[in-house]
């Protein structure tokens, strides 16, 4: 994050993981919430019967909101989601599984953890006296 005129504002590469976290949590809950509709009978009761598989797809977009307010916290939760999605539901057995479901949260987290660590070393950077070398 940058900080200018004492306005903060978020960086591109920020913002762009967060709105790539955004898309993905959104596909995936739908994509939970429909899928067994078809087989139940396809009207809203088989909705509403399909909805508990739908349930563990609200912890990341309930994510995006601490990913908004601070990165840092926010990208280390989706590493540790994506890592915890590896586990629960046995992405490691199916490398689409580990691309689809997995992967985006632990990339996206770690940019966010990165790119707020360099950030944060900039600034204390730019506050450092010019060497004379």
């Amino acid at each position: 994050m940058h900080m200018k005129k004492g306005i903060q504002t978020d960086s591109w590469v920020g913002v762009g993981a967060i709105l790539g976290l955004l898309i993905w949590s959104l596909a995936l809950f739908l994509f939970a919430l429909l899928s067994g509709v078809e087989a139940a009978d396809g009207t809203v009761s088989g909705l509403v019967q399909n909805a508990p598989n739908a349930l563990p797809w609200i912890i990341p977009i309930v994510l995006i909101y601490v990913t908004w307010k601070r990165q840092i916290i926010g990208g280390t939760l989706f590493f540790l989601f994506g890592l915890a999605t590896i586990v629960f539901f046995n992405t490691y057995e199916s490398i689409v599984g580990l691309l689809i479901i997995s992967a985006p949260a632990i990339v996206f987290g770690a940019m966010l953890m990165t790119q707020t660590i360099w950030d944060k070393s900039l600034q204390i950077a730019n506050q450092l006296p010019p060497s004379d070398t």
